[in-house]
């Protein structure tokens, strides 16, 4: 039996409304998917000169950053024209979409737009949220804050690109159904948001450089990252894998509690120490983390004061994004062999991991 009409026109309509936090270049694409078109055959309907392509230079954003669509204004304004979507709604869903700088007044150029890397780190979203919102499996990246890498009804960790010996690794989620100590971290950390706004982004962001340093040089006396690992690898995954590729989880509840410590206690992040002095919070986190080996200064950087940084934070409305992540990626920032994975076996690209990532 045929579907009535008005639910084809609903679901088309809900399949082109952009989602929060979406790249321009995914939006695109799904507005001319969604009229069966190419992205091209669009623009050219649209009347929007094809954009100028920037090379990728691999030394500055790696062999598979993600590229972006930058529009103009004339361009901008033609696709919210022929969407129905006011250009301010647009403006508060896509972080990019008003980044292109127009050359000369505005409104003279033609309308067109330039194809180039991001310097925003972007992740796919949430698999089944996608499917609820616009009805179809289509993978969306969104340049996601640090605050909403979770999805809590779905059990999922979104997991930024990464490569192994230069090849893209296809592992976009990990499944939080045997960890749920990082969702609960998780409702923490909206909680810090919401009650201490930019000054917990920075705390975490702070707190993150410092739990990845541990866990790049935790003892063989560690257990609970090791075994979250495996838990997020599943059966049959090759857990040091994970240790690298899910790093931001594994270490996530212990991010939370050490930013909360922090806040309390912001005086003493910048508490400057020698290699091997004890410092004021050394006692504090070892009781606070659970963690017998903390108490030794010989696990922490040489100065603490070295991995406090902010988050980093979009340029027009101060969004804080992935809190380990640098506005400005470099070649191998998520190369897995450079975050301490050894492949077992030379020369092979990707070991098996668990099943449905």
């Amino acid at each position: 039996m045929p579907r009535p009409l008005p639910d084809l026109i609903h679901r088309a309509l809900r399949q082109i409304r952009p989602l929060a936090f979406e790249t321009n270049a995914s939006f695109i694409e799904r507005l001319a998917g969604a009229h069966h078109l190419t992205t091209s055959e669009l623009l050219t309907g649209l009347r929007i000169h094809p954009p100028k392509v920037h090379p990728v230079r691999e030394r500055d954003y790696g062999p598979h950053a993600r590229s972006e669509f930058y529009l103009n204004t004339g361009a901008r304004a033609r696709i919210a024209q022929y969407t129905g979507i006011p250009e301010e709604r647009l403006t508060r869903a896509l972080p990019c979409w008003t980044e292109h700088r127009d050359r000369g007044p505005a409104g003279q150029a033609r309308a067109g737009g330039a194809i180039r890397p991001s310097t925003l780190p972007a992740v796919i979203g949430c698999p089944h949220c996608t499917i609820a919102r616009t009805g179809y499996p289509q993978a969306v990246p969104r340049y996601l804050p640090h605050h909403r890498l979770v999805c809590a009804r779905h059990r999922t960790w979104a997991l930024g690109p990464h490569t192994l010996d230069g090849r893209p690794v296809p592992h976009t989620h990990a499944l939080l159904h045997q960890t749920p100590e990082i969702v609960r971290a998780h409702l923490t950390h909206l909680r810090l948001t919401r009650r201490r706004g930019p000054d917990a982004d920075d705390a975490i962001a702070q707190a993150a450089r410092i739990t990845e340093y541990w866990r790049r040089h935790a003892p063989r006396s560690e257990r609970v990252w090791p075994l979250r690992a495996r838990c997020l690898a599943g059966a049959g995954g090759d857990g040091p894998l994970w240790e690298a590729l899910a790093r931001e989880a594994i270490t996530y509840p212990e991010t939370i509690a050490l930013a909360g410590l922090l806040i309390r206690k912001p005086s003493t992040r910048y508490h400057r120490t020698q290699p091997g002095q004890s410092h004021p919070l050394h006692a504090a986190i070892a009781r606070l983390l659970n963690r017998r080996w903390l108490r030794n200064p010989a696990h922490y950087p040489a100065d603490l004061a070295h991995y406090i940084h902010s988050a980093p934070r979009h340029p027009a409305d101060g969004t804080v994004y992935r809190h380990h992540v640098k506005p400005s990626p470099h070649a191998d920032s998520n190369e897995l062999t450079g975050l301490g994975y050894r492949t077992r076996t030379p020369g092979r690209a990707t070991p098996a991991a668990g099943p449905g990532r």
